[in-house]
């Protein structure tokens, strides 16, 4: 399943993301333009106003809630029947597949504490960025399971 999210929600794209889905965020205001491109997708928002817009060109939608993220998440999840497990393949920032590294090659770009204790290093190949699994990895299950208990 793939989405398109407004701006606002880029919290909740990302964590679509760490979830394995395939995420486009819009920059700037919606407009009928991205909208029609992005037809393949479920578009998330904030706003009732495009509802009628939306129904007519035939998009599938959701509107969630605009200030609480895991409330978002819950709902995204449960609305459409994700799969509610980390799979953190996809680069949180841009959404690129993530590939696996060596940590040896990279020791120079790793902070020390990570390098020593942290396992499974990714990098994105588009934007860079190194990824790992730390202590804040147990947290973000954490806080999976409880969003999903909410279910």
């Amino acid at each position: 399943m793939k989405f398109l999210v407004e701006n606002n929600l880029s919290k909740l794209g990302k964590w679509l993301r760490f979830l394995g889905y395939d995420v486009e965020v819009l920059e700037g205001p919606i407009n009928y333009k991205d909208l029609l491109r992005a037809r393949d997708r479920v578009f998330i928002t904030t706003s009732r106003r495009w509802e009628k817009t939306l129904k007519n060109l035939g998009i599938d939608y959701l509107v969630v809630p605009r200030h609480d993220w895991e409330l978002q998440l819950s709902m995204v999840v449960k609305k459409f029947g994700l799969n509610g497990e980390l799979k953190l393949n996809l680069c949180p920032y841009c959404g690129t597949e993530l590939t696996p590294i060596r940590k040896e090659d990279f020791k120079d770009r790793i902070p020390t504490k990570a390098y020593e204790t942290a396992t499974d290093f990714t990098l994105c190949p588009s934007c860079g960025h190194i990824f790992w699994k730390g202590k804040h990895y147990e947290r973000m299950v954490e806080t999976i399971r409880k969003i999903l208990k909410n279910l």
